[in-house]
């Protein structure tokens, strides 16, 4: 920032706010969540139920408590009803006016709990029941779902709002917002800050009668939501900033390129950008994409926490899981100063890379320079969160127009940043500074030359567990010297689990012995590691399922799907595992129309207490050979799984899954012993996560859009393209719009 931004920045910050938005921030989280759980309240029977209680019940109850208390204690509002009211609030000139209509004054959240915070609702449902006998406290999925309210339903009629179409438009804004990054204390104060300097762009541009639509990115939507739920508040602190009610109107979504939003978004970015001096794009606050297709419109309910255990045998306590932490980081070079005068700006780009070997970065990429393309653009991509990010100012000497001998690019300098800048415990994820390189070769020497830098990145969580299945075929002398006709009867392949480094986890085989009390054959999955020495069995074939060892669970052969797609499932205790064909939620390719269905995948989805319309844990692809696992209890579990369906044969004698994994030739030594490490390339040489599409030529797959590096490794970030790597940062956008007096949103 130059002195004129600081002094903007600082007239930002000084803009009041009358609540405490941090911690309300997380409590509106937590609040989505539990509705999110409900998701029959968003549509159908349960929400036209639900907004004629809020109308009928909850509006006249709240009015009589904000005239006098109806209890000695805060009073709790239903959840069902406080999903319609905080739909309502979020268009506050809308709400403003019902309330005033019906009972000329705002009806405000003061004195009143939230019925997922709350310590015990017994005085509030005694208060509901006295005046609304026969209608229930809480309006439960097992209520009726019919058109019946037990009291009048001419009760507020003075609501005029289209309360439907607001409960449809925010039912999507939990999945914006639900991610690790929004619940971080840091994140949401440096969201709290950028808040303010939107309110800031809102009340100049009103200053110099300026109706420019401004788009705020999700972070700094999360905080105006969080505002407008306290109604009086908000009320009053618009008036005294702007001398009227910032109006939130959510019904603008078309986010075509060149559309109302999009031009909104990358004006709101310039605007931000030159008034502070910061970047308005940031890492974990931007559009994941669509909503995932659901894989079920019906919970499923249990009665008990997610605590159980799902386990495979005495091979989970010989395991050694490497377990690796990632961000997602976006870089972009705003401008460099001090280049020697023979170098023409044009010609000079900025090469990045990391210091040590990293998971999910190989060899780096271009980064251009903002105030030389005139653009504001940069790179997203994952990494680990360590070491250094090395940026190295290259030259391209075609641009002097040298011949074609000499055209390689020449370094000019180079710079370490350590990832603790923006990863550490007390980092607000972010910065933005310059940096003074270390120039080198004919360069050396010359005066310093310094690069402005600004990063953002998401919170570091652990990564999924991605390995390869390599097929090794038995080698030892004695099998060398068996007639081919013994060898296949007796000398199964094994397939190897390995991580990408070349570390093996854990090989399987079938194999198949007589029963000792009889002639019958017994089948089994045994597995062998390196600290178990011998091999252990993990399942047993019986009845035309394998039955899985220390559980009660069983995989059936014939995977013949229900009506919604499930093929098989596993069942226990307060835990229920689905397996659906294709890339499912988490794991669903987003690029184009012709990966809706992926029939090389199978997708495992949880069903629990906190995801009752299930979560995707892990997914198994048979054409680039590799399993992704995002929670470690699963990660055995879903070996054993992918190696039955890869390798077992149905009734009708055909492969479960087709697409099996191509033999490798690899010599290995004897059945009970582990081959040594071999590095081919592993699974994130291949597809670390969802592939590239190639019959579109844009990234697929994840929350966001995503490019691949040289090595094929996926990256995401929504500023990336499949082609160059770099994108103009407005295709990034997202968050709500608001202006002069008709105002949209880019999101609800």
């Amino acid at each position: 920032m130059d002195a004129e931004q600081e002094s903007r920045w600082a007239a930002a910050q000084a803009i009041g706010v009358g609540e405490d938005l941090v911690p309300a921030a997380l409590r509106h989280l937590e609040f989505l969540a539990a509705v999110d759980r409900r998701r029959w309240l968003y549509d159908g029977p349960p929400l036209h139920r639900a907004i004629r209680r809020y109308k009928a019940c909850w509006i006249p109850l709240l009015a009589k408590h904000t005239d006098a208390a109806v209890a000695d204690e805060p009073l709790v509002v239903p959840l069902d009803c406080e999903w319609i009211w905080h739909c309502h609030r979020l268009n506050p000139t809308q709400y403003i006016k019902d309330c005033k209509r019906s009972y000329g004054r705002i009806l405000d959240s003061k004195n009143v709990k939230s019925s997922i915070q709350a310590k015990s609702k017994d005085r509030s449902e005694k208060v509901w029941t006295e005046l609304y006998p026969g209608e229930p406290f809480e309006l439960e999925y097992t209520s009726p779902s019919d058109d019946s309210v037990y009291v009048g339903d001419g009760t507020a009629g003075g609501i005029s709002y289209d309360l439907v179409s607001a409960v449809k438009r925010q039912s999507s804004f939990v999945y914006q917002v639900g991610t690790p990054n929004m619940h971080d204390r840091h994140f949401l104060e440096d969201a709290l800050a950028r808040y303010k300097g939107f309110l800031y762009l809102i009340k100049m541009n009103q200053e110099k009668g300026m109706n420019l639509f401004r788009v705020p990115t999700y972070d700094v939507d999360l905080m105006w939501h969080t505002h407008q739920l306290n109604s009086v508040a908000y009320c009053n602190d618009m008036l005294c900033l702007l001398g009227r009610v910032l109006e939130h109107d959510d019904t603008d979504d078309d986010r075509a390129e060149g559309k109302k939003l999009d031009t909104g978004f990358s004006g709101t970015t310039e605007q931000f950008e030159n008034c502070f001096g910061v970047r308005y794009w940031k890492a974990g606050a931007m559009y994941r994409g669509s909503l995932p297709s659901p894989v079920t419109s019906v919970p499923q309910i249990f009665s008990g926490e997610d605590d159980s255990v799902f386990g495979v045998g005495e091979a989970e306590k010989h395991l050694t899981i490497l377990e690796t932490n990632v961000v997602e980081l976006y870089l972009q070079i705003v401008d460099i100063k001090n280049l020697p005068s023979a170098i023409p700006g044009k010609s000079v780009y900025v090469w990045y890379t990391k210091t040590k070997p990293d998971a999910f970065i190989r060899d780096g990429g271009r980064l251009d320079i903002s105030s030389k393309t005139g653009k504001s653009i940069g790179a997203g991509f994952q990494c680990e969160p360590t070491g250094e990010i090395i940026l190295t100012v290259m030259v391209d000497q075609a641009c002097f127009g040298a011949s074609s001998s000499s055209n390689k690019p020449e370094p000019l300098g180079k710079v370490s940043i350590s990832l603790q800048e923006v990863t550490g415990h007390d980092s607000k994820l972010s910065f933005e500074r310059w940096f003074e390189l270390k120039t080198c070769g004919a360069y050396a020497g010359s005066s310093p030359v310094t690069l402005r830098v600004a990063a953002s990145c998401t919170v570091p969580r652990q990564a999924p567990q991605v390995l390869s299945m390599v097929n090794v075929k038995p080698c030892s002398l004695k099998a060398c010297l068996l007639p081919h006709s013994i060898k296949d009867q007796n000398m199964s392949s094994w397939t190897r689990f390995v991580y990408d480094c070349g570390t093996e986890l854990i090989r399987l085989q079938i194999r198949e012995h007589k029963a000792k009390s009889g002639m019958a054959l017994v089948r089994e999955l045994v597995g062998v590691t390196k600290s178990s020495k011998q091999p252990l069995q993990l399942a047993q074939f019986t009845e035309n399922k394998w039955s899985f060892n220390n559980s009660n669970s069983s995989i059936t052969l014939d995977l013949k799907p229900s009506k919604d797609g499930c093929i098989n499932e596993l069942k226990y205790d307060s835990k229920l595992i689905r397996l659906y064909r294709g890339r499912r939620l988490a794991y669903e390719l987003k690029c184009c129309s012709q990966h809706a269905e992926d029939t090389a995948a199978v997708t495992a989805v949880k069903f629990s207490a906190e995801h009752p319309y299930g979560k995707a844990v892990a997914l198994v692809d048979t054409e680039s050979e590799f399993i992704m696992v995002d929670e470690d209890w699963f990660l055995l579990p879903w070996i054993a799984i992918s190696f039955l369906f890869l390798n077992s044969i149905g009734k009708d004698g055909a492969k479960l899954i087709e697409g099996a994994m191509v033999q490798k030739g690899e010599r290995a030594k004897p059945d009970t012993t582990v081959a040594p490490e071999m590095v081919k390339g592993g699974a994130a040489g291949a597809t670390a996560g969802p592939t590239q599409c190639g019959a579109c030529g844009t990234a697929g797959g994840g929350d966001m859009v995503m490019a691949s590096d040289k090595a094929g490794h996926a990256s995401y970030g929504s500023s990336v393209t499949a082609s160059g790597k770099v994108a103009d940062s407005k295709c990034g956008g997202c968050g709500s719009g608001c202006g002069g007096d008709a105002v949209s949103l880019w999101s609800p």
